[in-house]
């Protein structure tokens, strides 16, 4: 790069300093003296000193005749003749202007999100003071939340289920179940309704319900005493029951015609099948949702073994020795809850019936999880007290059931995860597996 070198003497030194800086690029041998136009001596072929490169850019402008006087000004602390048709402040100008045209255009882009978010804040401000008191009451006594108003609206329970921008409604044939997040607990007018689930703990509690806190159940253990045209109570096995049979639609159906949902003796109904069970309770007489989740592919697994030590799957399950044999053959579940939970039991199923599950969870029912069992029994607990009698009989009995007495328990190996049995079931309960961890979400934001 050529650079040109000037020498000029002022008052104030400057020409000095000048005078030295050249002295020493000239004796350096990385430079040579060329010729550039009349009278003027450049020096090239080295690399320009950072030093001083603005006072020694604007010195080296050439001059037009009658500018050499003095008249000068001083631009950025440097001594700068005035030169004609040339404003020596544009640089300083632009740069200016557009520094301003910066700030003005980040000002105005952080006043836009500073207005969003204020006006969110007193939006949600608005929302949550019409929470009603006797909602947070509701909420806290049934699942002892201490609830923070000021953080209730980022709550999963608050957020609706949305798919493709539109909000999920839930089917109106659950409308006989209670809203468990807006509508108290009332044993007067509500029955409980144990939704059972194969394999995640329901039997034991229906054991628990019926063996050790006394509830009047109407589940399938009134199957063999499902006759007349009456309503009737069974005592047998330690346990009460109604003569109704809850596992089969045709069951439910006599059992909604004869009133069950509304019979004060019900203190509790269990079934599988969630929108025929719904149907036998009323506006006046709502069910009060409950159910027991598991991971799906370890409920997949318990259930093979289950299936090969019941008798009546013995001839279906003579050729299946392994759970990647079962994984592969027509018995394998597929995608169980999120079937029955959106109505769904045959067909392809999309991202609706997902959501309608996961909706339908929000708004209806109170989640236990048979991975967290003594936090789901307290929870549940508070629903049993309000008729369960209080005793240590009662309380030895629940133990029994629950932790080392579990009904139906079998010991297996578990699956691998990642083994070919493990991958094939996933595929077999892709929808459910996704249900599950936001049912795990809900049992956090529940308790």
């Amino acid at each position: 790069m050529l650079s040109e070198v000037h020498l000029e003497t002022s008052h104030d030194g400057d020409g000095v300093h000048q005078q030295e800086e050249q002295q020493h690029l000239l004796q350096s041998s990385s430079y040579s003296a060329m010729p550039r136009g009349p009278n003027k001596t450049r020096a090239a072929t080295m690399k320009r000193p950072r030093r001083h490169v603005v006072k020694r850019a604007i010195d080296s402008l050439p001059l037009t005749e009658g500018e050499a006087g003095d008249d000068t000004e001083l631009l950025l602390g440097f001594s700068m003749k005035k030169r004609s048709g040339h404003d020596p402040y544009r640089a300083p100008k632009v740069a200016l202007a557009i520094f301003l045209l910066v700030c003005s255009i980040g000002g105005y882009q952080g006043f836009n999100e500073y207005r969003a978010v204020l006006s969110s804040s007193l939006s949600s401000s608005g929302a949550n003071s019409d929470t009603s008191a006797e909602e947070i009451e509701h909420r806290e006594t049934l699942l002892n939340v201490q609830t923070d108003l000021s953080g209730q609206h980022q709550n999963i329970e608050d957020m609706p289920v949305v798919l493709f921008n539109e909000h999920i409604e839930v089917p109106w044939q659950l409308s006989g179940l209670a809203n468990v997040f807006e509508e108290p607990y009332d044993p007067e007018k509500n029955k409980l309704y144990l939704w059972t689930i194969p394999r995640c703990g329901s039997t034991s509690i229906r054991r628990i319900a019926s063996h050790c806190l006394g509830l009047t159940m109407a589940s399938e253990a009134g199957k063999g005493d499902a006759i007349g045209d009456s309503l009737q109570v069974v005592e047998g096995n330690g346990m009460k029951y109604v003569n109704v049979d809850m596992s089969n639609p045709a069951g439910i159906e006599r059992a909604k015609e004869l009133g069950v949902g509304g019979w004060s003796e019900v203190d509790m109904v269990s079934s599988s099948y969630l929108y025929d069970g719904a149907g036998i309770f009323d506006p006046d007489h709502k069910g009060y949702m409950i159910a027991m989740f598991r991971h799906p592919i370890e409920r997949a697994v318990s259930l093979f073994y289950n299936l090969k030590s019941n008798k009546a799957y013995a001839e279906q399950m003579v050729s299946l020795s392994t759970v990647e044999q079962y994984s592969r053959s027509s018995l394998v579940e597929n995608n169980w809850m999120t079937r029955f939970l959106s109505n769904s039991l045959s067909g392809e199923l999309t991202p609706e019936h997902e959501a309608i599950a996961k909706e339908v969870l929000r708004t209806k029912c109170i989640i236990g999880l048979l991975q967290e069992k003594a936090e789901s029994m307290r929870r549940l607990e508070m629903l049993f007290d309000v008729k369960a009698e209080k005793s240590q009989r009662r309380y030895d009995c629940q133990e029994k059931l629950w932790y080392w007495d579990w009904p139906g328990k079998n010991r297996h190996e578990p699956v691998l995860e990642g083994s070919e049995a493990w991958n094939r079931l996933y595929e077999q309960n892709s929808f459910d597996i996704r249900l599950y961890e936001y049912a795990r979400e809900l049992f956090k934001a529940q308790g």
